[in-house]
């Protein structure tokens, strides 16, 4: 329930950092294998998205007329509301 405030109050104010890009190429070669990630850290750490819309490559190493977005955001918690946890001796 907790959880669902937090989005509620985090989707109700504009983010502290956002960033979108629009991307469009011809072509697209893939020199080397393995995953791309993109993640979004905010300390204190606030409700963070990143989304993501590009084609997946398949196994190809060249894709054709690619067109890809990517929307990142970024809300800073409240510094005041951190709180600190003892840790047990």
């Amino acid at each position: 329930m907790l959880i669902f405030l937090i989005l509620a109050q985090a989707a109700a104010s504009p983010p502290d950092i956002e960033i979108s890009a629009s991307v469009r190429a011809r072509s697209l070669t893939i020199s080397k294998r393995g995953d791309a990630a993109l993640t979004v850290r905010t300390d204190p750490e606030g409700a963070n998205i990143v989304d993501v819309r590009a084609p997946k490559a398949n196994g190809r190493k060249t894709i054709k007329n690619v067109s890809a977005t990517v929307h990142a955001e970024g809300r800073i918690a409240d510094p005041g509301a951190r709180t600190e946890h003892a840790s047990p001796q």
